[in-house]
């Protein structure tokens, strides 16, 4: 029996039995992880931020330079592909308790005395990247369909490496907070405007199809409301059930129960996870009559899940496949209209809301990662454009290119700004 005739659950069961499946991906988690604990003991003796070593770790393991290496055989190849492609729900946990951490970091006290400098920065850095890169693709011949998709994909920030790099460093002041209040506003945001942008596309792609307003407006402005309000109740009852107990055991199996848990209902519900997890931690946050106690614990924890990520993020960075002449320049262009509105609508949404200089000066330099949220929106733009493969194939590609720079560049730039603004303590 081969993969290709396996036709039920039972034998498909069977095969991975025979095959000794779990023993192959113990290999490879035991292997990155070994090396994860070396590329720890590099970059903290050359001051380099973690993420970044955790990705160059990827790309070196990813599935394209793999398949190069002449000494292996093709079935060991065809199983180290296999093996990674299967360690996707390693992401989703890693993005849970990240949407939590962020939104633990947002006190309603913040909120308000950074409430309009949050709202304008987080508008002017979404809507400018959307705009330049959506202006680009079209200056460059791109259909407008595709110019679409990639203009909405490009507002979204990836809140995984920032955080990492704020935590590692113990970033505290202004630029941190406001730039955790906008990373975490962002993907809302970025969501909201995907949400609108996808089924227009879609239609304009195909040819067929009916646009309405239910479908481009109250349907992902329903989504958004829902995880709001889910993650917010959820949250509240957790952290006020939380705070009773005395067990540590009890304290963090009851935090890990309610963030995977609401990550796995959001699902179900067709609602956003992170936005969800985001607002459970925001409750957390400001509902809690004392502490909760666990945040030594949860970062002690998250320390495997977060380099498993991160490492997982560069594998699927095919720089193998992201060479050809076309394809280079198109990528160039969006990787550079991005940057471009990302940090210039973010100077530009801090000026007008007369935020201090270092924040006008820094802030965007925060904002340029994007693996997590856009690689989870490309894969619903090749879920939905399941009758125009190219579609799909090539968002994908150019969001994996960009993440070969972005996913280096931004955790360093982020360092460079909390050190320029003054905000490192460790």
């Amino acid at each position: 029996m081969n993969l290709k005739s396996i036709g039920t659950l039972y034998e498909l069961k069977q095969w991975l039995l025979a095959n000794q499946a779990s023993n192959k991906e113990l290999y490879i988690v035991g292997l990155l992880i070994v090396f994860a604990l070396f590329v720890v003991l590099l970059t903290k003796k050359y001051r380099v931020p973690i993420v970044v070593g955790y990705v160059f770790l990827g790309i070196l393991f990813s599935v394209s330079i793999i398949d190069k290496l002449p000494f292996l055989s093709n079935g060991i190849k065809e199983w180290y592909a296999y093996s990674v492609e299967s360690f996707d729900y390693v992401a989703d946990l890693a993005l849970a308790f990240i949407a939590f951490t962020i939104g633990s970091e947002l006190s309603i006290r913040i909120l308000k005395s950074l409430g309009k400098k949050i709202a304008l920065i987080v508008i002017f850095e979404s809507v400018g990247a959307f705009l330049l890169v959506t202006g680009a693709m079209l200056a460059f011949g791109q259909p407008f369909y595709l110019a679409l998709i990639l203009g909405s994909i490009a507002s979204a920030t990836a809140p995984a490496a920032t955080v990492m790099v704020l935590k590692e460093y113990n970033a505290e002041g202004n630029l941190t907070s406001t730039l955790l209040a906008v990373i975490g506003i962002d993907d809302a945001v970025a969501l909201a405007i995907f949400s609108f942008a996808e089924p227009i596309s879609l239609i304009k792609a195909s040819g067929s199809g009916e646009l309405s307003i239910m479908n481009a407006f109250f349907e992902p402005l329903l989504e958004i409301v829902g995880a709001i309000g889910f993650g917010v109740l959820l949250g509240y009852i957790s952290v006020k059930f939380i705070v009773r107990l005395e067990d540590k055991t009890k304290k963090v199996l009851t935090l890990v129960a309610t963030v995977i848990g609401a990550s796995a209902t959001a699902v179900a519900l067709h609602l956003s996870p992170l936005i969800t997890n985001m607002c459970v931690g925001f409750a957390y946050r400001n509902f809690a009559k004392k502490n909760p106690g666990v945040a030594e614990d949860m970062e002690t924890m998250t320390i495997p899940l977060y380099a498993m990520f991160f490492i997982l993020a560069g594998t699927k960075i095919q720089i193998m496949q992201i060479t050809k002449g076309g394809f280079v320049i198109i990528a160039l262009v969006y990787t550079i209209s991005r940057v471009i509105g990302k940090m210039g609508g973010a100077s530009l949404g801090a000026t007008l809301a007369k935020a201090e200089p270092k924040i006008k000066k820094y802030i965007g330099m925060g904002l340029l990662s994007q693996i997590g949220v856009a690689v989870a929106l490309a894969y619903t733009v090749q879920r939905d454009f399941v009758d125009l493969p190219e579609v799909g194939t090539l968002v994908f590609n150019i969001l994996l290119f960009t993440t070969a720079i972005t996913e280096v560049v931004g955790p360093l730039a982020t360092k460079y700004a909390v050190t320029k603004a003054g905000e490192i303590h460790n």
